[in-house]
């Protein structure tokens, strides 16, 4: 085993040499990728074919498998309806829009995204296993079995050729030619002919292939041929064509050749014959799921450009990178201008190239190039571990370096000072200045700490710039070096690369790049989340372009950003990256040589790493015009995964939705980019970083709209992308008759606690009036006992003997008038207070409520009586017993004010039952309030309010519109009715 090996790598490495020297200007570069059982892919797929959609299907033994550029899932349905069998033997896209599925047990199905349609075998169906499936031009399909041809004719299928005609494979040939492999022998059916033909019989299984739609075969002694349909043979002309079994069309517009597990890239020579150019050998199986080392099923490119194998462990995809190699087997050290136009690559162990316009290299005897300086077109310095060597027009020079050859350091950098002399960077042993053979130390470095500087350069001003370790960067003067101060804050860690960009310098390093703008140090920002780090070269190109090689790859920042940093350094710049994905492999070397980027005479953009050398062109990057087709895949709920159909209803009323869907861009998935939102609920586009779905909580009822848009690896965007809309239906209690009932159980529920509580404090103001009015009424009996018993029995008491005294005092008729007066005015007074005992007394009935009044204002004032008028307006109501009383007092006490005081004319009370309040008033026509006010001091109005507001009412006492007093009073209709 191990010998095998051993002799395969030693062909490759033979095979690689001589392509090189046959064809040293082909400098393409291809990606090969594989994906094992252990990545999801099928094993043994039989067929492989590209929906318009841009999903690749596979069919295998294992069963029917979907790759939508992230990952290989095993399908029991397509667009939702399920397969008849597991067993699937053939694949077809349908133009238009949908795809075609032969069975290995018989029968074939077409399944689009309106529908299925399944075809049993024996029934509508030839029987057999179903070999192939082909389309005409126009569309029409075509299918193989073990028994028959036939094609679909008006949903019918019928059969091609009058006699029965058995095949392993069918397919159309650029002039329509409907070619059968059966086994040993090709059949052809050319177009308008209705019978096939026996074309070409081999004495083994035949060997075949499509090349630009044209037949190819493998003939018995080895050799390759374009077969026609009348049986002429076309021979083609490849070196050494026994190495390999078929031609193949390969990516984007080269040719192929296979040979079991190994991939050859063909070029074709001016004569028109072939030859190998680049080999990719059988991949080992050193992975979990990896198999037999890839041996090659089936073939097809994508629309993409990219050419997809089965194997019989995986699946093995060839693509076509932007990025240009210089081949070479040896690892890359610097590739920078040279002599006039020629690029210069070193490498670690075989001599410096210089490679000519025309792409032809050329040797040097300089090995292991540290460092490049061009001083002039036909000027030429290169440095190396052990000699500095001088290029000229007719010239070649080597000088040992002034330090033993057994160091093992070398050159790090080289510049040219304005006075000619050339400077030159010794590893480890500082700078040294170079002048017609002569070395000599450069002093001015002295008394630096490590002195060595990793990176020169001479700005556009004549100014020598020096990079050292440790954020050191200074311009070199006649006498010393001139550090930026502290003040800059210059943070780039060890400066790797130089550049002057239009009069500006910027440096490189491995913590970024810096513009330094006199004594200042502007760092430049990038929007990419990833820092930029290890900058080991830069370059601008010439549309305006700053490149830069750091650790990801080389950085592309426009023109217009580069322009926009000078005016604005802090502003992040915009920026695409090329990596691996795009042909760079590798990273520079992390010491020397430096710079790794650099720019040839045609302003193509080259590029140096420990593993290769290669170039692009800035202005023919090659671009993928094709924005990816997006798919929703699938809508999936807490009672399973469901088909996403447009317009669908989600059963089970789910709390959490999730959405996966998938954007078909297959040359560079990494790349390419996503964003969904679900319209009113989403405020603006979400951008995905790695996973292909969304996920949705606590959604209300209602209607849905899913969009999801997508771009590809060079920013080529589907606006219109894919939607899905969707309706979840409400619960009972999210119905709006639901949502009403409890707004109306609600709103009962209000009611009956407003009523509880206007009940609540209604019993409660019942019993604080009751309690305050027995608290009253005890009062003003004590008040009456009082007055009775003390204040009366006094008075008469007095009277009586005053009386007595009167009768003794018959001789004074002067002094017994006197007397009589006094005793007339007690009289009153007696009867004045038995009236105020009376009013304590009293209790007025509600019914009696003018009655009493009457009598009151009778008793008090006797005179006034004939003054009153009562008058009611409004339903009469019983008024509550508290409610009552009070309004009798403070009825009575206005009355008795404009009875006694007013000297009115017209004394009138009103009692107003209103179904909201009830009021009442007393009106006469006296005096005025001013007037009343002062002869009745303040504490009969005083009360009057405290009776008024402990039933929670109002009274306002003022002067009448046509002059006098009107009191009034309000209380609130619950507060007043019984």
């Amino acid at each position: 085993m191990r010998g095998g090996r051993l002799a395969l790598v030693l062909w490759w490495c033979l095979v690689s040499l001589n392509a090189w020297a046959a064809a040293a200007n082909d400098d393409l570069s291809f990606e090969r990728r594989r994906w094992t059982l252990a990545d999801g892919a099928p094993g043994q797929a039989f067929d492989l074919t590209q929906t318009s959609d841009g999903v690749m299907w596979f069919s295998s033994s294992t069963g029917l498998y979907s790759f939508d550029g992230g990952k290989f899932k095993p399908e029991t349905k397509v667009y939702g309806h399920g397969l008849q069998s597991s067993a699937t033997s053939s694949l077809r896209y349908i133009p238009g829009g949908g795809l075609a599925v032969g069975y290995t047990f018989g029968g074939l199905s077409l399944f689009t995204a309106q529908g299925a349609r399944h075809f049993v075998a024996g029934k509508d169906f030839p029987l057999g296993s179903v070999n192939g499936i082909t389309a005409a031009a126009d569309g029409q399909l075509y299918a193989c079995t073990t028994t028959a041809i036939v094609k679909l004719e008006q949903g019918k299928w019928v059969q091609v050729g009058r006699r029965k005609q058995l095949a392993n494979q069918i397919r159309f040939d650029a002039e329509g030619t409907l070619w059968a492999i059966g086994g040993t022998e090709v059949f052809a059916l050319p177009k308008g002919a209705e019978e096939f033909a026996s074309v070409m019989k081999f004495p083994a299984q035949v060997r075949y292939s499509f090349v630009n739609k044209r037949l190819q075969v493998k003939l018995p002694d080895g050799s390759l041929a374009r077969l026609d349909s009348n049986g002429a043979l076309h021979p083609i002309q490849l070196d050494h064509p026994e190495r390999y079994t078929i031609m193949l069309n390969g990516p984007h517009g080269t040719v192929v050749a296979l040979h079991e597990g190994s991939v050859a890239r063909l070029n074709q020579r001016a004569d028109g014959s072939w030859h190998e150019v680049e080999f990719y050998p059988p991949i080992v199986a050193s992975s979990a799921g990896a198999g037999n080392g890839g041996i090659g099923l089936i073939t097809l490119l994508d629309r993409e450009g990219n050419l997809w194998r089965t194997l019989y462990d995986g699946v093995e995809r060839i693509r076509l990178h932007r990025f240009h190699q210089v081949r070479r087997q040896d690892h890359f050290w610097l590739a920078q201008p040279g002599l006039n136009e020629e690029m210069w690559v070193g490498s670690n162990t075989l001599p410096m190239l210089r490679i000519r316009p025309d792409g032809a290299p050329v040797e040097t005897q300089v090995k292991v190039p540290n460092a490049i300086l061009r001083t002039a077109p036909d000027h030429v310095w290169v440095g190396t571990n052990a000699a500095l060597w001088e290029f000229g027009r007719d010239k070649e020079q080597r000088w040992e370096l002034p330090v033993p050859a057994n160091a093992r350091l070398g050159v790090q950098a080289l510049a040219l000072e304005g006075d000619g002399r050339l400077l030159v960077s010794l590893a480890r042993h500082g700078l040294w200045r170079f002048d017609n053979g002569a070395w000599q130390q450069d002093p001015r470095l002295q008394g630096q700490q490590d002195p060595t500087p990793i990176s020169m350069l001479r700005d556009a001003h004549g100014k020598t710039w020096l990079g050292l370790t440790n954020n050191r960067v200074g311009v070199l003067t006649a006498d010393a070096l001139k550090l930026l101060p502290a003040s800059s804050n210059l943070q780039i860690g060890n400066t790797l690369s130089m550049l002057d960009a239009g009069g500006r310098l910027l440096i490189g390093g491995d913590m970024g790049v810096a513009w330094v703008d006199g004594d200042k140090v502007q760092p430049m920002t990038f929007q990419r989340r990833a820092p930029v780090q290890r900058v080991t070269g830069m370059v601008v190109d010439h549309l305006g372009q700053l490149w830069l090689h750091c650790n990801d790859g080389l950085l592309r920042v426009p023109a217009a950003e580069l322009a926009q940093f000078w005016h604005t350094p802090a502003q992040p710049l915009d920026s695409e990256l090329f990596n691996f994905e795009d042909g760079v492999n590798g990273n520079a070397s992390p010491t020397r040589p430096l710079p790794s980027l650099s720019l040839d005479s045609a302003g193509r953009v080259y590029y140096a790493t420990i593993a290769q050398a290669g170039w692009i062109d800035p202005a023919q990057i090659r671009r993928n015009p094709r924005a990816p087709d997006v798919i929703i895949q699938s809508l999936q709920t807490a009672d399973g995964e469901l088909q996403p159909l447009d317009g669908m209803k989600l059963p089970g009323h789910p709390t959490a939705v999730d959405i996966s869907f998938a954007a078909t861009a297959l040359s560079i998935p990494e790349r390419v980019r996503l964003k969904y939102r679900l319209e009113g609920v989403d405020g603006g586009w979400k951008e995905v970083q790695h996973d292909r779905s969304a996920h949705y909580t606590n959604l209300a009822p209602g209607a849905y709209r899913f969009q999801v848009i997508a771009a590809n690896e060079d920013g080529v965007w589907n606006t219109k992308g894919a939607e899905l809309r969707f309706h979840i239906a409400p619960q009972f209690w999210q119905t709006w008759w639901f949502r009403l009932l409890c707004a109306a159980l609600l709103l009962l529920a209000v009611v009956a606690a407003y009523q509880w509580r206007i009940a609540t404090v209604r019993r409660r103001a019942d019993e604080r009036a009751r309690a305050l009015l027995e608290a009253t009424l005890q009062e003003r009996g004590r008040i009456a006992r009082s007055l009775h018993d003390n204040l009366l029995q006094a008075v008469q008491a007095l009277i009586l003997r005053f009386h007595t005294l009167q009768s003794r005092m018959l001789q004074e008729p002067d002094l017994q008038a006197k007397l009589d007066t006094v005793l007339i005015h007690a009289q009153e007074l007696v009867e004045n207070a038995r009236d105020e005992v009376v009013g304590l007394r009293c209790d007025p009935v509600r019914d009696e409520l003018f009655t009493a009044l009457r009598k009151s204002v009778a008793v008090s004032v006797p005179a006034a009586e004939s003054l009153l008028h009562f008058t009611t307006t409004g339903a009469q109501r019983p008024l509550r017993e508290d409610a009552t009383r009070e309004v009798f007092y403070v009825l009575r006490e206005a009355l008795w004010n404009s009875a006694r005081h007013a000297q009115a004319s017209r004394i009138a009370a009103e009692l107003c039952y209103g179904e909201q309040v009830f009021s009442a008033s007393v009106t006469d026509d006296g005096i005025g309030i001013g007037t009343v006010a002062a002869s009745v001091g303040r504490w009969g109005i005083v009360g009057m309010r405290e009776r008024v507001q402990r039933m929670g009412g109002q009274i306002e006492i003022g002067a009448g519109e046509q002059g006098g007093t009107v009191v009034r009073l309000t209380i609130p209709a619950q507060l007043a009715y019984a």
